[in-house]
């Protein structure tokens, strides 16, 4: 899995003009994509509900993300890249207040926008916001081709599940199917 050091270097080699604000709002919203589409987390760190949106702490306690593009795997690549497009365009104070939503919102627990405040997002409820944008919103980022199919995964692997699946559920598979 990549950190977010990986994931901030990524997005500085694909926006060489990034400022800081918007480094933090790409990661965010990598991340709640990235939930949304395959129920996993791209970096493990956590985002804290700062008074201008989702601040990821551990990338902001350095001048630059150090990290390394070359950690990421292409789902990853895809993943950032797609949210990049989608956002890109769009600057730092804009991306802030699309990015207070309802896990920003639950984090800070009714404190005024304006106030400080460090509490962790929860990743549960980033992935119910971003999975109901997902189902109601027409216009959101494109999901990777293979975002949804794990990249380890293989057809031995599948044909091991769909047997252990049938060995296990079989027989009330087959009387549903009578129903």
């Amino acid at each position: 899995m990549a950190n977010v050091y990986d994931v901030g270097q990524y997005i500085t080699e694909l926006v060489p003009t990034v400022d800081t604000m918007k480094l933090y709002k790409l990661c965010y919203f990598s991340q709640g994509w990235k939930l949304a589409w395959t129920g996993c987390l791209l970096f493990q760190e956590p985002l804290q509900a700062w008074a201008n949106g989702p601040i990821p702490v551990a990338l902001r306690d350095r001048s630059k993300p150090g990290g390394d593009a070359t950690n990421l795997t292409t789902t990853e690549l895809r993943t950032i890249e797609s949210v990049v497009d989608f956002y890109g365009d769009k600057d730092s104070i804009e991306l802030s207040e699309l990015s207070r939503g309802k896990a920003w919102k639950e984090a800070r627990r009714n404190l005024p926008d304006n106030a400080h405040s460090q509490e962790i997002l929860s990743v549960t409820t980033m992935r119910e916001e971003f999975t109901d944008l997902l189902h109601s919103t027409p216009n959101v980022p494109s999901c990777p081709p293979g975002a949804l199919i794990p990249e380890n995964y293989s057809l031995e692997t599948a044909l091991a599940a769909i047997a252990e699946i049938e060995k296990t559920w079989g027989g009330t598979l087959a009387l549903l199917a009578t129903r």
